[in-house]
Formats: structure tokens, C-alpha cells, sequence
């Protein structure tokens, strides 16, 4: 297994990263890595795109995952990460104060192992995420059609 932090939030998560990476005694580790921080969205999609599993605790990571199908799980630090995960019919695996890592590993391994599984749950979820993303830019596409 492959970890790749993936900081979404500047400057705050290479040093968040950097630090787990530390406690997980995987600096300088080949099993381990921090991705250079993008700022181009779409770069950061295809990032997240090739990840068999995403864990995250930033809504946009967390949001980029559901919307390229990757499997999740989302630690909770704020409601809104709460209110995504219950969008998708899920519950946060843990938060930043409190977090079970044999229920997390058990869930980790699950996704990891019937990933498809998984992406066939949410579909359904996800899609109906997608059309409600397009609602506010097809509502300006009627005003200025109206001007």
C-alpha cells in the first residue's frame, strides 16, 4: 500500500501531513509520500482520481472523491463534513479527537478490497449530488438569458 497526502488546505496541511507522516514513521519512507500542493483543480481531480481510497477530512477532498467514484472515508472536524458524508448515506469514521483505529482499519480494508461494491452504493447518491451541482450555474444561465 501506497499513502499519498494530498493537501487541500495551504499552508496548513504539508505541515498537518508532514507531521502524521512523522508519528507514522514514514518520512523519507518509499510507502509514503506528500503530493506538491496544486493549486489547479483539475489536477487535484485526477490526483484523487487514481486513488483506490480517499481519507479525508477536507470537504473538497472529500467532495472531489464522491465525484470521481473513489471510495471514502471522511473524519469529521466540522459539521459540513458531516452533512456531505450524510448526502452519501454515510457516517465520519472518526474525528480529530477521537478516532477507533481498528474500525478504521477494518473499514479501510473493506473498501479496499470490493471497492465496486462501494461505487455501486453510492451511484445512485452521487449522481443526484452531481445534478444539484449544476442547478446554480444553469439558474444564472437563465438570468442572463432573461436580460
Amino acid at each position: 500500500m501506497r499513502l499519498r497526502f494530498l493537501p487541500f488546505h495551504l499552508p496548513d496541511d504539508p505541515e498537518a501531513s508532514a507531521y502524521v507522516m512523522e508519528r507514522l514513521g514514514a518520512i523519507g519512507s518509499s510507502t509514503a509520500e506528500l503530493v506538491a500542493a496544486e493549486e489547479d483543480p483539475q489536477r487535484m481531480l485526477l490526483t484523487v482520481s487514481r486513488c483506490d481510497l480517499l481519507v479525508g477530512m477536507r470537504l473538497h477532498a472529500l467532495i472531489y472523491a464522491a465525484n470521481q467514484s473513489v471510495p471514502l472515508l471522511g473524519l469529521s472536524y466540522d459539521p459540513k463534513i458531516d452533512q456531505f458524508l450524510g448526502r452519501l448515506g454515510l457516517r465520519a469514521i472518526g474525528t480529530t479527537e477521537s478516532l477507533d483505529p481498528d474500525g478504521f482499519a477494518a473499514e479501510a480494508a473493506c473498501l479496499l478490497d470490493d471497492g465496486a461494491a462501494w461505487r455501486a452504493s453510492k451511484a445512485e447518491a452521487i449522481a443526484a449530488l452531481q445534478q444539484q451541482a449544476l442547478q446554480p450555474a444553469q439558474q444564472i444561465i437563465r438570468l442572463i438569458r432573461q436580460i
